[in-house]
């Protein structure tokens, strides 16, 4: 486009020689109106489908940029794919249908919005699924396995770019022969290293764009789950199950909590959801639930229903836990209390029953004395004499 551009600014220059000044002047200000809009055409419109694309026939290696992608608006650089428009990528990322054996050709354009020259490195990378949900690409120098290692790039890995301009790196595509059909996921990464300042570290920018491949033949939708886990967590119990793929297509999925007796079933959702599980990978999901009775028996089961872009749906179900609600920290003051209560009855008996035998055997000493006593005269006084023997010897003795 800017090569048009020249082409009408040296056909303006031969015409002022040969037309009055007035006629120059008015072809002058007419490509001034036309070139803001020429400049700005390769960014919102895809080239004509017979038109040489980036992937045949190679850019300069830096040229002006005018109309930068929209993700470095407002970023020190961005990246877009080279054949915008005539791929069936989505959301700025690279997509392909491709079988066993075949190759393409694509590129990448590398925008540099600084005011400063920028040096990046661009290299390809398999992903895989993260622990916390989402998909990651794997960290330069580890091994690839898959697109990460059929993605080759036709240059160096590094490219520096000018202020406020942008760059082309061409890559190519090449799928082994005998792959099997499915879905398969890489990225290709875009660095940018920070120099450290004062004796800090370096800091990197990196800007993964996806690169999905799917190679055709029969979609095998296969989705499991592990043994749904639980745990105490605050008021409630918080649930924990993993979801694999094994199956040959890439997709995302949604989870729920199925909870079940005491009244009516409810449901809760999981977490993470609408995240990417990629063939061979996992994701694990979690669920909180609360509300849960002091006293009764609940069943959870977990649901997760997977579902291909543009495709299919599969819904499996976990394993069911059942859980017993009793107030055992009741139970066991309340049988604490009792067992104190038993415990004060019974020394209280023993203490009572102590006591009536110390009484008795006071009551027997005290009966036994009175009775020696009732035998035995006391010390000084003579014993009493029988009142018959007194009135005889009284009528024997006036």
């Amino acid at each position: 486009m800017n090569t048009c551009l020249r082409a009408r600014g040296g056909a303006t220059a031969a015409r002022r020689g040969r037309f009055p000044a007035l006629w120059s002047l008015l072809l002058t200000g007419l490509v001034l109106a036309l070139a803001p809009g020429a400049q700005a055409a390769p960014a919102s419109a895809p080239p004509p489908a017979s038109a040489s694309s980036p992937a045949s026939v190679p850019p300069p290696a830096s040229v002006p940029s005018p109309a930068p992608p929209e993700s470095a608006a407002k970023a020190p650089f961005g990246v877009r794919a080279g054949l915008y428009g005539l791929t069936t990528l989505t959301g700025g990322h690279f997509g392909y249908a491709l079988k066993a054996g075949a190759r393409i050709e694509d590129s990448a354009v590398v925008y540099n919005e600084s005011d400063e020259a920028r040096t990046f490195h661009v290299y390809a990378a398999d992903v895989a699924n993260a622990a916390g949900g989402g998909l990651a690409p794997a960290q330069e120098g580890q091994r690839m396995s898959g697109v990460g290692a059929w993605l080759k790039l036709d240059s160096a890995a590094t490219v520096t770019v000018r202020p406020k301009s942008r760059a082309t790196v061409r890559f190519s595509l090449a799928v082994p022969a005998g792959t099997p059909p499915g879905s398969y996921l890489g990225s290709l990464v875009t660095a940018l290293r920070t120099p450290a300042v004062s004796g800090g570290v370096n800091t990197e920018t990196r800007i993964a764009r996806l690169v999905e491949l799917t190679v055709p033949g029969t979609a095998d939708l296969q989705v499991s789950l592990t043994e749904l886990e639980h745990r105490p967590a605050g008021d409630g119990e918080e649930f924990t199950v993993t979801v694999r793929n094994t199956g040959n297509v890439l997709y995302t999925f949604a989870g729920t909590l199925r909870i079940t007796g005491g009244g009516s079933p409810r449901t809760v959702p999981l977490t993470p959801t609408g995240i990417y599980v990629i063939p061979g990978g996992s994701a694990t999901i979690t669920g909180r639930v609360t509300g849960l009775p002091a006293l009764g028996r609940r069943a959870v089961t977990a649901s997760v229903t997977a579902t291909v872009p543009g495709g299919a749906a599969k819904t499996v179900d976990s394993d069911t836990v059942r859980l017993s609600f009793f107030p055992w920290l009741v139970a066991a003051l309340a049988a604490a209390g009792v067992l104190a209560l038993a415990l004060l009855l019974f020394v209280t008996r023993r203490r009572r029953r102590a006591w009536l035998r110390r009484r008795a055997e006071e009551r027997a000493a005290l009966r036994a004395l009175r009775r020696e006593l009732r035998r035995e005269p006391r010390a000084g006084n003579p014993p009493a004499a029988d009142p018959r023997e007194t009135e005889a010897g009284g009528a024997r003795h006036p």
